[in-house]
């Protein structure tokens, strides 16, 4: 028997409509968690943002929890995706593969301030939030990020100092002042997140980095 339009609407979205409004709930949530922490969001909030039902978010997603997990990670698809695009011609030396990944990185910061929040809010826990930011999202970039440190360290163009303190030097030094533009924005040198900012920004990161060396 032929279905009409009122008996196909009922149920689960059409493909498209769902793929869309999934993809909202997702960019939704990572603002929201990225600018209050998991414990200041409520779904409710999230699905007030896309203008649905707050069930459509349990039915997509599960519980909060869950809504937090598929926003970071869609955030960090968003990211690599950039970064993918963006990728620099393969360099020979550890230094000079280095420099691009602290440049890409805080490139990356610059346009998505949202992942370094929630860190900030989420990542100095040891429940288990707290425990997948360190796993899922700083573990991997630390494993890429100190074998370059290592090898770097090696060709004798960056300190012999710990391989975690460069780490955090780098990502925290890199994006804390994009992830807290309104602060930095507060003291002299301009707006934080202009190109030439950001470009200026890395520069002085690497350059600290670099020529301490040479002490």
């Amino acid at each position: 028997m032929a279905h009409t339009s009122s008996e196909r609407s009922r149920g689960r979205p059409r493909l498209e409509k769902s793929d869309d409004l999934r993809r909202a709930f997702l960019d939704a949530a990572v603002e929201h968690f990225g600018a209050r922490g998991f414990d200041g969001v409520s779904l409710s909030q999230i699905a007030t943002e896309v203008g649905a039902d707050v069930a459509l978010t349990r039915y997509y997603f599960g519980s909060k929890h869950e809504v937090w997990i598929a926003a970071i990670n869609h955030l960090i698809s968003q990211i690599e995706e950039d970064l993918g695009a963006t990728a620099s011609a393969p360099v020979s030396s550890n230094s000079a593969q280095l420099k691009d990944a602290i440049r890409d990185f805080i490139a990356m910061s610059a346009k998505w301030p949202q992942l370094s929040r929630i860190i900030v809010f989420d990542g100095d826990k040891t429940d288990e939030r707290g425990k997948y930011i360190a796993q899922h999202v700083v573990q991997p970039f630390y494993k890429q990020l100190s074998k370059l440190i290592r090898g770097a360290k090696q060709e004798g163009a960056i300190p012999n100092v710990s391989e975690r303190t460069l780490f955090f030097m780098i990502t925290h030094g890199g994006s804390f002042p994009m992830a807290l533009s309104a602060l930095t924005n507060s003291f002299p040198g301009g707006d934080i997140k202009t190109p030439k900012a950001v470009k200026a920004h890395g520069d002085a990161i690497i350059e600290l980095i670099f020529h301490s060396s040479a002490k």
